[in-house]
């Protein structure tokens, strides 16, 4: 078995804030010049004359492109170094003590000023993402089950400016409640609303990246600034994941539904990332 070698990146205090917190700002993954490159190639996916197309989605100032109708993933030959940041990679096996990881998602969001007033600092309600089916009834709570995600700010993101909202300790809140019952995973609407718990914004630089486990409660804000908040996320699994949602492109190295163009950009780790070639 071939595995690529994995140098550390965080401190042994910020592998803890991460395990406590359940969130995690890494400064610097993308220099500015590579976020200001990335924020344009999305920013130009809007069309020139706003007409917003259907398939999209779009509330409260934030717009939410799709690559095709029912896709979200933008995976692109261009922005395949995303997916195979070697920094990034390196943060996550540190974190998840295992070089055998697979990345899928790529979504991206563009949050415009929003003058309209709320009572909440949230355009949408907080929730998990985690790759734990909606018809399963338990959480494992494994290692092996843990993913860690979180988004690219391609953008500088200050306070008021769209940034993520996140609930420190959140992913413990949600493992001790939902340990506590049975079907634990079926709590709040199968943990799409969480109405209980009061979330902070995660400001950062453009460059930046914010890490959030997978059962940490989440939710886009408002954008109350002029600048727009540009961003894409990504999530992070070990090989061996006891849970395939079945959006990831890839499936190992015979069947995978990745174009000559993409490969072609894709680096070693980058074909292992995107399960073109198997660990």
């Amino acid at each position: 078995m071939t595995t690529l070698k994995s140098e550390p990146v965080l401190s042994q205090a910020e592998i803890d804030t991460f395990w406590r917190d359940g969130y995690l700002l890494v400064r610097g993954v993308l220099t500015k010049q590579e976020a200001r490159h990335y924020a344009s190639l999305i920013l130009d996916l809007l069309p020139r004359d706003l007409r917003i197309p259907d398939h999209w989605e779009a509330y409260d100032g934030r717009f939410k492109p799709f690559n095709t109708p029912g896709n979200q993933s933008f995976d692109g030959p261009q922005f395949i170094p995303l997916y195979q940041n070697e920094r990034l990679y390196q943060v996550m096996a540190q974190l998840l003590d295992y070089p055998r990881l697979l990345v899928r998602d790529g979504s991206v969001a563009i949050t415009m000023r929003n003058d309209t007033p709320h009572e909440s600092d949230l355009s949408q309600d907080l929730h998990i993402d985690p790759a734990v089916p909606e018809d399963v009834d338990e959480f494992l709570f494994t290692p092996e089950e843990v993913e860690i995600g979180g988004c690219y700010y391609f953008t500088d993101v200050a306070p008021g400016g769209g940034g993520i909202h996140v609930v420190p300790g959140g992913h413990r809140i949600v493992e001790e409640e939902s340990r506590a019952v049975p079907r634990g995973r079926q709590l709040h609407d199968k943990w799409r609303n969480i109405p209980h718990l009061k979330s902070v914004e995660v400001t950062g630089e453009a460059g930046d990246f914010v890490l959030t486990h997978h059962l940490m409660p989440h939710a886009a804000s408002h954008n109350r600034r002029p600048e727009a908040r540009v961003a894409q996320f990504f999530r992070y699994a070990r090989d061996d994941q006891p849970w395939d949602s079945g959006d990831r492109p890839g499936d190992g190295p015979v069947g995978h539904s990745y174009n000559d163009l993409q490969t072609k950009a894709m680096t070693t780790l980058g074909r292992r990332l995107l399960g073109v070639d198997s660990w």
